[in-house]
């Protein structure tokens, strides 16, 4: 029976900038690997005004004296990335592509809240472009639970795009008419998505993946273009969607379907449901979606949330 290494506590949150320039360096096999239980925690932190301050201009957020729902997630990414940087960790971290993310807000923080987070993965599963892994963040306020987020991972294998597809499911077509169908009588939000949009959000969260920054390092990854971020993506639907976000208890689903180049010109938009939620989209003006989500009235446990045991 393995044991699990140690839980990786640390006084403050660690540089962005510097795990990613770790990431670069690293040297890992690209064939499958185990995925051990790793833990990192910091137990008393605030978020970061300037920090703030940035992160809601280039999404479009009030200054209301709350977090914004999405902005958790910010402040976690340097824990994220030092669970990937970890030695046990049997994946490079450049490579791997954030595919959905579950959020859940149970109620509003204040912007000057002191907080601790706890983030940890734990295994993974095969799917035929690779593996995927779920990052699990849990943010408390003087012991409560006040926000957690499942965030899940793909790892791109060789060989994996050579395996045979799964048939379509007989329903998929039906599916992508009634999503159609959902949002035939939404009014489009056109937005312009400048240029410049992955740089401003690297200032606002410390991520300056080279993907982000400009063309020219974008295609050494193999893109034509700068990608935005897909949680700048996020946060400006978030913010877009005004007071449907600002409800104590909270929770947002969102699915990343193809990257959003830079510069672009797309549109938002929502649908309303049942029990007060709200679907959301980005397309392109060629019909490509870029994301996909649900923002819903609040925030029940259901296991998900747990720590590991």
């Amino acid at each position: 029976m393995s044991v699990s290494p140690p839980v990786l506590e640390l006084v403050e949150t660690p540089s962005l900038s510097v795990e990613l320039l770790r990431a670069a360096v690293a040297r890992r096999p690209a064939r499958p690997g185990e995925v051990p239980r790793l833990e990192v925690r910091v137990r008393s932190f605030t978020p970061d005004p300037w920090q703030l301050a940035l992160y809601r201009e280039v999404c479009d957020f009030p200054a209301d004296g709350f977090l914004p729902l999405p902005f958790p997630q910010v402040l976690a990414a340097p824990l994220h990335l030092a669970l990937l940087n970890r030695p046990e960790f049997p994946y490079r971290l450049l490579g791997m592509i954030h595919v959905r993310n579950h959020i859940r807000r149970y109620r509003r923080l204040a912007e000057g809240a002191s907080l601790s987070v706890h983030a940890w993965v734990e295994g993974q599963r095969e799917v035929r472009q690779g593996r995927e892994l779920d990052l699990h963040t849990r943010v408390e306020q003087d012991g409560e639970l006040v926000w957690s987020a499942v965030t899940t991972m793909l790892r791109r294998l060789p060989g994996a795009g050579e395996r045979p597809r799964e048939e379509r499911p007989a329903g998929s077509t039906a599916a992508a008419t009634e999503e159609e169908a959902l949002f035939a009588r939404s009014r489009p939000s056109p937005w312009k998505v400048s240029e410049d949009t992955g740089r401003r959000y690297a200032r606002a969260s410390g991520d300056y993946n080279p993907i982000h920054l400009h063309a020219l390092t974008a295609r050494a990854f193999g893109f034509p273009r700068a990608i935005a971020h897909g949680m700048w993506t996020v946060g400006r639907c978030v913010a877009e969607m005004g007071e449907a976000a600002e409800a104590p208890a909270l929770t947002l689903t969102s699915a990343f379907r193809r990257p959003l180049l830079l510069p672009s010109r797309v549109v938002f938009q929502t649908a309303a449901q049942q029990d007060g939620a709200v679907a959301y989209r980005v397309k392109s003006e060629d019909g490509q979606s870029h994301v996909m989500g649900q923002l819903s009235p609040g925030a029940s446990s259901d296991g998900v949330d747990a720590g590991p045991r």
